[in-house]
């Protein structure tokens, strides 16, 4: 290797990382075991899936289910991928499974995902 090449493979390196974009904080999902009034009144019992917002970070994900629900969330690009495993075991009557989530605002697109299905969010609301 010509003696060169290593200062200029490292000057390479080293500009290309000045040019990336810095880290998106990872989005967090919380369930509450306590629901606020202040959602509690936005939540319609009808509605399987809603998502309920405050502003570009703050959001809560309401699902509805006759099982019991875990969630996870992960960031794709400009996506925020929330994914459900819903239990097999069945209550008599859906219960209403409340999540906080806080995002990037550069997250942009919502994709849900229930036990691998994709899924659509019956209803959206700004509080």
């Amino acid at each position: 290797m010509k003696k060169w090449m290593l200062p200029v493979l490292f000057y390479v390196l080293w500009i290309g990382g000045c040019d990336s974009a810095p880290l998106l904080v990872p989005p967090k999902i919380q369930e509450l075991t306590i629901v606020p009034d202040h959602i509690q009144q936005h939540i319609i019992a009808q509605e399987r899936i809603q998502l309920l917002y405050e502003d570009d970070m703050t959001y809560y994900l309401v699902m509805f289910s006759k099982g019991n629900v875990l969630a996870s969330v992960a960031a794709n690009e400009d996506r925020l991928v929330i994914h459900f495993k819903e239990g097999s075991e069945q209550k008599k009557e859906a219960q209403p499974y409340v999540y906080a989530i806080n995002k990037n605002p550069k997250l942009t697109i919502i994709e849900l995902y229930i036990n691998g299905k994709s899924m659509a969010i019956d209803r959206m609301t700004m509080m």
